[in-house]
């Protein structure tokens, strides 16, 4: 019997006896309030929790190995928030959404997808830098996947250099966790590249071994926060699947570039309970009118 057969044959178990009846008196009419972390893994995280001490591990994060770390100057270039940059307002964005995550799950540790309702409007930024600002508080440590794997892009920001990611775990028996989880030179940042073969992408998300490998992330530490990358929903049945494993969602519409229609299509794709909200990017900026200067 695997992991999670055991783990949702107990909580079946345990659902019979009562002890969930309190997490249903606690939804409100539009969102749900306590973490939903997937209909199949949430069950398989609470069994496990109560067999496995789930104390901070804000000492193992503290110990955790870097390389070369990069710098403030080459952050800036990549469009990567940092605690101190000048512009507090862009940093400050990032900030206002990590903290609703933190209050919508009670500071327990989730999963969350960022996706967009239309393609090229730059999603893998916003779900870097949400990422990169979890790992601002030395206590947290951020993890993000990148699940599009027809246009993955997260790795070529980061210019990072890897020879396996996501769809060769899910492929090979013999690639462990461990190999496809790289440094970033984001401190407390860690990685999962898309992978080298994206023929069969549908297959790779319903199987159990991608639902055993996000058990696996979210479970090794208690202060992680995961993130997927994905594709935009309208357009990609693989991200509809992944909104069965995920907590919550949030989506990135593109500004004054998506019609209602078509953020309202994305938003019924990804449903009430999942749906955090929304980031519009590429906004523009305000010009600034030049003072006339007065003759005397």
């Amino acid at each position: 019997m695997s992991k999670i057969e055991e783990a949702l044959r107990k909580a079946k178990s345990e659902r019979s006896k009562g002890d969930f009846q309190s997490e249903s008196n606690n939804k409100n009419s539009h969102n749900v309030e306590n973490i939903s972390f997937s209909r199949t893994l949430q069950t398989t995280a609470n069994s496990i929790s109560q067999v496995v001490p789930r104390e901070s591990s804000v000492k193992e994060i503290a110990l955790m190995s870097e390389d070369e770390i990069l710098e403030n100057k080459q952050l800036s270039e990549l469009k990567i928030i940092y605690s101190d940059m000048p512009d507090l307002k862009y940093a400050n964005v990032y900030r206002d959404l990590r903290t609703k995550l933190l209050q919508k799950t009670q500071g327990r540790n989730f999963i969350v997808m960022i996706t967009s309702c239309m393609p090229g409007e730059g999603s893998g930024n916003v779900a870097l830098n949400l990422a990169t600002a979890f790992t601002f508080d030395e206590s947290k440590t951020s993890l993000l996947i990148d699940c599009d794997l027809n246009n993955p892009k997260i790795d070529a920001i980061l210019d990072l250099q890897s020879d396996v990611g996501l769809t060769d775990y899910l492929e090979r028996d013999d690639v462990e966790v461990g190999s496809i989880v790289h440094k970033t030179g984001i401190k407390r940042l860690r990685m999962v590249p898309a992978g080298s073969s994206r023929e069969t992408a549908t297959e790779y998300f319903t199987s159990v071994r991608m639902r055993e490998l996000l058990e696996e992330l979210y479970l090794r530490y208690t202060d992680r926060y995961v993130f997927l990358h994905a594709a935009p929903i309208v357009e990609s049945a693989d991200t509809r699947i992944l909104v069965e494993l995920c907590d919550y969602v949030i989506l990135v519409v593109p500004y004054g570039q998506a019609t209602k229609i078509r953020v309202k299509a994305a938003a019924d794709a990804i449903g009430s309970e999942k749906l955090l909200g929304a980031v519009f990017n590429e906004i523009p900026g305000i010009p600034r009118t030049s003072k006339k200067t007065k003759r005397n």
